[in-house]
């Protein structure tokens, strides 16, 4: 694990929309913005409160979705990125020309539970 000092991941994307496109984002976007953030850099996070940061593998990464503002990946919480990443990403995304500007984020349909006769 890195010594360096960490920003929450939702912090990260929020500074990285700042960055790119301006402006405040809602929740759905910095889940969008994270989703890209750890295409650039590694992801850090625990699964408790007491839990060391860790690296997050890429099958963790696969495996979820960030939600709630980039706070939450499936059972990961305290998710992070070091700040030297953060830097290097931000370029890297400016660099490929990414702009969330137009990004749409709809909310997941409600599912309606089913219930089967036995």
């Amino acid at each position: 694990m890195t010594a360096e000092p960490f920003i929450s991941l939702s912090t990260a994307a929020a500074k990285t929309y700042r960055a790119l496109v301006g402006g405040e984002a809602s929740d759905g976007l910095l889940d969008v913005v994270a989703v890209a953030l750890s295409a650039c850099v590694p992801i850090y996070g625990a699964r408790g409160e007491h839990e060391p940061l860790a690296r997050l593998s890429d099958e963790d990464l696969a495996r979820g979705t960030f939600i709630q503002g980039a706070t939450r990946l499936h059972s990961f919480t305290r998710l992070a990125v070091t700040a030297a990443d953060l830097a290097a990403a931000v370029e890297r995304l400016r660099r490929a020309g990414v702009n969330f500007a137009h990004a749409r984020v709809e909310p997941a349909p409600r599912r309606i539970p089913r219930v089967v006769p036995a």
